[in-house]
């Protein structure tokens, strides 16, 4: 089993492949993360370059509804990253720097989120009806440009 750290790479890394195949910075991506799995072993550099090319293939083609795609590619990904860090423990430094060098180019509008988080461009509401319980934490510091005053509750 991955301790709690290693999870977060692991959902953040599935989540870095489906969101570099959608971008300009597939190509490094890719062969990045084909070297990484392949773990110099050729053999399995070719099926992890297949894996990535359906991958990438599936989320090019998923024009419309492109959320479950994502979302199935990210977890199936997960998986990879998974069984790579428990298998080598050793590889945990070079995926991590793989996943700075590909976030790091990627277009600053996209956002994502792991381990249970939000991540949004815009407004998120939070709501519950009919003696439902919302909640909404954030953890560092958070500023809007122009706050509006707080205003009487409402029901």
């Amino acid at each position: 089993m991955l301790a709690d750290g290693l999870v977060k790479l692991e959902k953040f890394s599935g989540q870095t492949v489906t969101a570099a195949a959608i971008s300009d910075a597939w190509e490094t991506a890719g062969h990045g993360f084909a070297q990484l799995l392949g773990c110099g072993d050729p053999k399995k550099n070719q099926v992890a370059e297949r894996w990535l090319a359906e991958t990438y293939q599936q989320l090019t083609a998923a024009a419309t509804d492109m959320e479950p795609v994502r979302t199935a590619q990210a977890q199936r990904s997960e998986g990879r990253f998974a069984d790579l860090l428990v298998e080598d423990p050793g590889t945990e430094a070079d995926l991590r720097a793989l996943v700075q060098e590909i976030v790091s180019q990627l277009p600053t509008d996209l956002v994502s989120a792991a381990d249970h988080g939000v991540a949004a461009r815009r407004d998120v509401n939070i709501t519950a009806f009919r003696g439902g319980t919302a909640v909404g934490v954030i953890h560092g510091n958070v500023a809007p440009p122009n706050p509006t005053p707080p205003g009487p509750a409402t029901r």
